[in-house]
């Protein structure tokens, strides 16, 4: 590791006594997308151009929480980096921070903004540091912004997504003999990186300890499995995709700054679930805060637990928590509820639920893991606390299609719709997970809004790359 791990006192002193640029991750041992980024991170510290110029840092994410309010860190979620310059005068605020880099990111996307910040043409950045810079930037190579349209000499595939879908996928085409680019997307892992024990994968599991596998371990197995294959990883976000017809390789996907060209194209991107927006939902994922009652109820069984929603999934999930549960209270910010009147007519039918409404939750109790709920009324304004052993949120996901909307079918909601879901006399071809676009495939959570499951999404992705390769074939 190339980087130090700071301490709150840590970065004090370095306000009295710094006046030095220092780059800063802001993590957690429970962040399955921080463990992603941490080699990356490490990366970059090593890199020849900055080692003279700036210092590289970590800091728990868990005990700097009052660096929003305290320097003017914005941090929405981790993991998180900034490039900071100390004035050794005892005083830090947002005026100190030179770069907000953003989440998950590439290496070229770290070394494009460090190279135009430091840029040869602006000395004037360099003045202030304690020691000059020794750097040759005529080694500097600007990738993001000089590199010409890429193309290929046999057949490729870009999958869009790097969750059970998408990383499936990518073993089954890369192991077909074709040229495989996973884009990962700026949270590596998909949903599965925020999980902790998984027992309901096959295999993912010890039959010495009977313990299942951690959400982000298996994640990284999948990706290293896919890799070993040649698939390639590039740990970027796909900004749109252009569609040539008349050219000999018709997809070109939009990085941000360059260009790529693909035979086929299968999307896996997948969907996130919806977040309350208040304090402590980042600490506590997988500790005790949930958004998959399949996944994680197991774990509760003969507990105390809270659904919040108002939906069909809320009282689909606070009906299936009752299997394990002691009680489960269904808490809900008004009286009316979108829920079907069958499925809330379940919910209250149901002994071990109990209602709570005009109630929204407003902030997490427990210091570890999650121990209850400090609940606002809605009417009244007035607070209370709620004891909890978990709490699980529907509140509903949003698929990651917005990269091509307006290209692609979409449901309501924004879910793709794959032939296999469209009506016998609308369908174009018989490869049930192509979209209306030959070449371009749909696979996973990106598509289902029903099941949801790693295993389902890990079959989805088997069906597009299989469905890829024959189309592939059918082109020749």
């Amino acid at each position: 590791m190339n980087y130090n791990t700071l301490e709150d006192k840590d970065f004090i002193n370095l306000i009295s006594t710094s006046s030095d640029y220092y780059v800063i991750m802001f993590g957690a041992s429970w962040c399955g997308p921080c463990q992603i980024m941490k080699p990356v991170y490490d990366e970059l510290a090593t890199s020849h151009k900055y080692q003279k110029l700036v210092k590289f840092v970590y800091l728990d994410r868990d005990t700097t929480r009052h660096y929003n309010q305290d320097y003017g860190f914005e941090i929405p979620t981790i993991p998180r980096f900034f490039l900071v310059k100390f004035e050794a005068n005892g005083i830090f605020s947002h005026f100190n921070i030179k770069i907000s880099f953003g989440g998950s990111q590439s290496l070229d996307s770290f070394n494009q903004k460090l190279d135009d910040y430091f840029s040869i043409s602006n000395p004037q950045k360099n003045a202030n540091t304690t020691e000059s810079p020794n750097i040759d930037f005529s080694e500097i190579t600007n990738t993001l912004t000089n590199m010409n349209t890429i193309t290929h000499k046999k057949p490729t595939v870009a999958i869009i997504g790097s969750g059970p879908s998408g990383l499936t996928a990518a073993i089954y085409t890369a192991r077909a003999e074709l040229e495989t680019t996973i884009y990962t997307g700026l949270e590596p892992g998909g949903q599965l990186t925020t999980t902790t024990e998984i027992e309901n994968f096959p295999g993912a599991w010890d039959a010495t300890t009977k313990a299942g596998m951690m959400g982000p371990d298996l994640m990284q197995l999948m990706q290293k499995q896919a890799e070993h294959f040649g698939a390639k990883s590039v740990l970027t976000e796909i900004r749109g995709i252009e569609i040539d017809d008349k050219a000999e390789t018709k997809f070109t996907l939009d990085i941000g700054g360059k260009k790529e060209k693909f035979d086929a194209v299968i999307i896996a991107s997948g969907a996130s679930a919806k977040y309350l927006g208040i304090a402590g939902e980042e600490k506590f994922v997988g500790k005790g805060y949930h958004t998959c009652a399949t996944c994680d109820g197991f774990f509760y069984r003969g507990k105390i637990i809270a659904v919040i929603g108002g939906g069909d999934s809320a009282m689909e999930e606070a009906n299936f928590l009752t299997k394990f549960a002691e009680k489960v209270y269904l808490i809900h910010r008004r009286e009316e509820f979108r829920a079907s009147k069958i499925m809330l007519e379940r919910a209250r039918e149901n002994p071990k639920i109990e209602f709570v409404l005009n109630k929204a939750p407003i902030d997490f109790m427990g210091d570890e893991e999650v121990t209850g709920l400090v609940l606002k009324d809605s009417i009244t304004s007035q607070t209370s606390e709620l004891n909890l052993d978990g709490v699980f949120v529907a509140i509903g996901h949003i698929p990651n299609t917005g990269f091509v909307k307006g290209q692609l079918s979409m449901d309501e909601t924004g879910y793709l719709i794959p032939q296999a879901k469209r009506p016998p006399e609308e369908r174009t071809s018989h490869y049930g997970t192509m979209s209306e676009i030959p070449g371009i495939f749909i696979a996973g959570d990106v598509e289902d809004k029903t099941y949801r499951q790693a295993i389902t999404a890990a079959g989805g992705g088997c069906k597009a790359a299989m469905d890829t390769e024959k189309w592939l074939a059918d082109q020749e």
